[in-house]
């Protein structure tokens, strides 16, 4: 993890225990204490946090990185047990999705093949870049270059 990642999460574990806080004793219990340990040690201590009361929790002002860590830990400790299958398969089906979305990102069966492709293209398009274009002189080129010849041939008698 990059520093400004690690350091995008030390905020999120204040504004994490911050909700923490106004959780029922009976919610704050299903959270393992170590878990609780590990976010107040690895917290931002310059980064303030004031969870708003008179606002729902999806009415906080949260950064995406402490959404992401309280749907993990209502998916581990607070769902009931019906709802963790159901977060279970969820999981499955995204982790299925962004693998079928490699896949098709890094079809190691297409790869040469789109090179070969994308090299013809580059080929084709130089050839009709550099093509010879047919010079037509124009009609005052040709009167000039009468003139001229007419003019050489008298000089040279």
């Amino acid at each position: 993890m990059t520093k400004e990642k690690t350091m995008q999460y030390q905020k999120a574990y204040v504004e994490l225990n911050e909700i923490l806080k106004v959780l029922s004793d009976e919610q704050k219990d299903k959270i393992p204490e170590v878990f609780k340990e590990n976010l107040v040690k690895n917290m931002d201590t310059s980064y303030e946090f004031k969870y708003d009361n008179t606002k729902g929790i999806f009415e906080q002002n949260l950064m995406i990185e402490t959404k992401a860590l309280l749907v993990e830990i209502y998916e581990r400790y607070l769902a009931p047990e019906e709802e963790k299958e159901l977060w279970e398969k969820y999981d499955k089906f995204c982790l299925n999705k962004i693998e079928e979305e490699k896949r098709k990102k890094y079809n190691t069966d297409n790869i040469f093949k789109n090179k070969d492709n994308e090299e013809k293209i580059k080929q084709e398009k130089i050839v009709t870049e550099t093509q010879m274009v047919e010079y037509k002189e124009s009609i005052f080129t040709k009167i000039k270059k009468w003139f001229k010849n007419l003019f050489n041939k008298k000089m040279e008698v």
